[in-house]
Formats: structure tokens, C-alpha cells, sequence
């Protein structure tokens, strides 16, 4: 039965399949060039991509979907809902609006699909905790002004973090100094990485368990006692996710936890081993 609204994003969003599925959601995969190689995401599973990582003389490419794959995504979305809305985060470039936008304008012509695209400000799977929330809001009939308001209400409680265990792929990025700047310096330390609109490094502990503790205590400061939808993601590591989980269904109010894969949008400089997770408050009342 068709729904007033649909939710589609990119594949930057690390939701299992199962997921998509579930709430009607529709991703548009993002590129990955490697030295040799140029993959779509959905054609590159993430332990061959880690692997792969070990081995590489630099950092990989990462760029936004193709707008003819937004379009694919929007036309798919179509088939569940009267309108789209497509949750992006341009990550300080315009190059996922423009196709995202560019999309949405080319279905509105040749197919007569209404779609809005929304810069959430947020990404990974903050962003795909978001979705989730936004899909949950819409299976239940809201009208597409009532999901973006319910989003733009609970931005500022939307969040994602990541603990490496290594700066490696960091230090490989070139950015390092950058980084630094931000927290002093990192040798013999780990960083605390936050993701909204752009990468930040906002602590650094000796251990990886600090930074998670850390990353807990701030989670359960920003969702202060909120039910919300939980993401737990990792770069080859499912023990680290699992363990991750357990500490955080003790201090947060969960209304949905699930483990992800964490994609080489920020697997690509953060390497394996990493944990992380990403939350949006329940967008129902």
C-alpha cells in the first residue's frame, strides 16, 4: 500500500539490506576509486575492501552517487510512496546535492515524481539512524512536511562518533596537522572522531575503550534520557561492534539497536579494527 512519504539516501548511510527493505528505504550507492580499481559500493563487500586497504599506496577516492543512480533510487522509492525525501550530507562539498537535486529534477520531468532533497547536517550512521527514525515516522502516515519538521526538531540530539585503533590511515590522509590543530598532538594517543557536516577530532585517549566510554558519555548527554534508534558500526571488527552494543544498550534508551558495517567513507581513514556508533531520538510521539 502506498505511503504519503518514502525515504532515500546514499549508501554513505551504512544500513544492512535487511533494513532498507524493511522501512522502504532506497540508497544510491557512492564510487570508490582505488589505485586500480573503481567500484560502486554495492559491488564491494566491506572485509574485501579492508583488506584491500591494507595494501593500498594511498588513501581511496571517495565520491558522491551518480545523479542517474539517484534517479534509479527515487524511481525504486516511487513504488511505496507518493512523495520521496532524500536525506543527504554534502560533507562540505555540493557534489551530493547537485546529484541528488539534479536527480530529483529529472524524475519530476520524465516520471512526475515529487522528491525533496534535505542536507541533514549530519552523516554515516547518524544519518542512517536518522533514516530509520524518518522511515519509521513515515510508515506510519505522516505527511512529508511532518517528517522534515520532526527532523529539523530533533537535529541538534543526532550524532555520530568513531573510536580507531589506529592513526594510520589518518596520517596517510595528509591531514593530520590539521587534525592535531584541533586536539594537540596525537602520538601514542587514539582520536575520538565526531561526524555532522564535516570530520572532526574532538578528544584523544590512550586506549580505544577510553575513547568508546568517552563516546558513551557523550551519547547519553546529547539523547539525555530520549528513546532513540542506536547504530553501532565497525571496520572488520564485529567482537569490538558486539562488546560496543552491550555497553551501549546498558546506557542508552534503545528503541532499536543494530550493528552495521562501517563503509569507506570513513572507513577509508579510519582502518580496521574501528567502532563507532550513530543515534537519532525517535522522531514518534
Amino acid at each position: 500500500m502506498s505511503q504519503p512519504v518514502v525515504i532515500a539516501s546514499d549508501s554513505s548511510v551504512d544500513l544492512p539490506s535487511t533494513e532498507a527493505t524493511r522501512y522502504h528505504l532506497t540508497l544510491a550507492p557512492i564510487q570508490i576509486a582505488l589505485s586500480h580499481d573503481y567500484f560502486r559500493d554495492d559491488t564491494l563487500p566491506r572485509s574485501e575492501f579492508y583488506q584491500r586497504l591494507q595494501r593500498e599506496p594511498r588513501l581511496p577516492t571517495i565520491v558522491a552517487p551518480l545523479s542517474p543512480d539517484f534517479a534509479t533510487a527515487y524511481r525504486a522509492a516511487a513504488k511505496h510512496g507518493e512523495k520521496i525525501l532524500c536525506l543527504i550530507n554534502p560533507f562540505e562539498s555540493c557534489s551530493t546535492y547537485s546529484a541528488a537535486y539534479g536527480a530529483a529534477l529529472t524524475v519530476k520531468k520524465e516520471d512526475n515524481l515529487t522528491v525533496e532533497v534535505m542536507n541533514t547536517g549530519r552523516g554515516l550512521t547518524g544519518l542512517g539512524a536518522t533514516c530509520l527514525a524518518a522511515a519509521e515516522l513515515a510508515l506510519r502516515g505522516a505527511s512529508l512536511f511532518e517528517v522534515i519538521s520532526a527532523i529539523e526538531v530533533m537535529t541538534p540530539q543526532i550524532d555520530c562518533f568513531l573510536a580507531p585503533v589506529t592513526t594510520e590511515y589518518l596520517q596517510r590522509d595528509g591531514r593530520i596537522s590539521l587534525y592535531e590543530m584541533q586536539v594537540g598532538s596525537l602520538e601514542g594517543m587514539l582520536p575520538l572522531i565526531r561526524v555532522w557536516g564535516r570530520v572532526a577530532i574532538i578528544d584523544k585517549r590512550s586506549t580505544q575503550a577510553e575513547n568508546i566510554a568517552r563516546i558513551l558519555d557523550l551519547a547519553e548527554e546529547k539523547l539525555n534520557g530520549r528513546e532513540a534508534i542506536v547504530l553501532v558500526t565497525h571496520a572488520d571488527n564485529p567482537t569490538g561492534a558486539q562488546e560496543f552494543a552491550t555497553q551501549a544498550r546498558k546506557r542508552l534508551q534503545c528503541q532499536e539497536l543494530l550493528i552495521t558495517e562501517l563503509g569507506p567513507s570513513a572507513g577509508a581513514y579510519c582502518g580496521a579494527g574501528t567502532v563507532g556508533i550513530g543515534f537519532c531520538p525517535s522522531l514518534v510521539n
